[in-house]
């Protein structure tokens, strides 16, 4: 993954592992981001805060659904408690996000998706 595509950072103050990634993203992307962001997090006890607005997502409706299930990660114990809000723009992808949330909220996970910060961190901070 180019670096210059995503940074992943402490916001300790929130205690939130803070993502922001931009341009085009292929699966690749998307499981090296979702696996560092899920292990800080389990490793801190924070939860997660993901900015994707500025991203061009070029994953299939098959992986989508298949990520939650197959990805290492999710088979970490610690990585169920951690929450994680993906803060999207209206548009386009915003269909293959809610999937992805239907998804991953059908096998226990607890990711959401929201248009606007406010209301991502305003969730975040009443899951911990």
């Amino acid at each position: 993954m180019d670096k210059n595509l995503c940074s992943i950072t402490l916001d300790t103050s929130r205690q939130l592992v803070r993502v922001v990634a931009k341009g085009e993203l292929y699966r690749e992307d998307g499981e090296e981001i979702i696996t560092q962001a899920l292990s800080t997090a389990a490793e801190h006890g924070y939860n997660v805060f993901c900015d994707v607005r500025k991203t061009e997502v070029k994953v299939t409706l098959a992986d989508w659904f298949d990520m939650p299930r197959t990805l290492k990660i999710f088979r970490n114990e610690k990585t169920r408690l951690i929450n994680t809000a993906v803060l999207i723009s209206r548009g386009k992808q915003e269909e293959d996000y809610k999937f992805y949330e239907t998804v991953s909220h059908n096998l226990g996970r607890h990711v959401k998706i929201f248009f606007t910060e406010k209301e991502a961190l305003a969730w975040l901070s009443g899951n911990k």
